[in-house]
């Protein structure tokens, strides 16, 4: 991230894709893919745990943070059959983000508006669920793991905040 401040003193930032393109962040709502989530309860990788925690934290301090219920049900279902969290723990995770974060529902028009991002992208349903609901929010930034890192989809901007680690 890049940090730069104006002459009023107000600081403005700046997120670098893997490609070194920038997305100004400041102000804009931010959209996290259950992947990253994920992460941030995995004690499995700890760089990546620390790379998605202090990522939610940076962007849920200024209250620009949102998931959708899809996000909170994929988050649950895989905390517990792959990260082997019980059922109540997952839980708590699931009311955590649901406090930190807006929550989008998923609705109808959101469903068909993902089909056709789908159609469009060839991207499965689900991203394009993901897409159609960072898109209805008006997020500039949909952080994610499984997208196109650097693509734009309906005015929002795919980063993969992992990008650049060796696998």
């Amino acid at each position: 991230m890049v940090n730069l401040t104006e002459q009023s003193g107000h600081e403005t930032r700046f997120m670098r894709d893997s490609k070194n393109n920038y997305a100004q962040t400041e102000e804009s709502k931010v959209f996290f893919d259950s992947n990253i989530l994920v992460y941030s309860a995995d004690e499995r990788d700890l760089h990546k745990k620390e790379i998605a925690s202090r990522l939610i934290n940076e962007i849920t301090a200024s209250g620009r943070g949102v998931v959708s219920t899809q996000c909170l049900q994929e988050f649950f279902n895989v905390a517990v059959k792959k990260l082997n969290l019980r059922k109540n723990e997952a839980k708590e995770y699931v009311e955590f983000f649901a406090d930190i974060f807006s929550v989008v529902q998923v609705s109808v028009p959101l469903i068909l508006n993902a089909v056709d991002i789908s159609v469009k992208t060839q991207f499965s349903f689900w991203d394009s669920l993901v897409l159609s609901a960072a898109n209805e929010s008006n997020c500039i930034i949909v952080y994610s793991e499984d997208l196109n890192d650097g693509q734009i989809v309906g005015g929002t901007k795919i980063l993969n905040p992992f990008a650049g680690l060796l696998a």
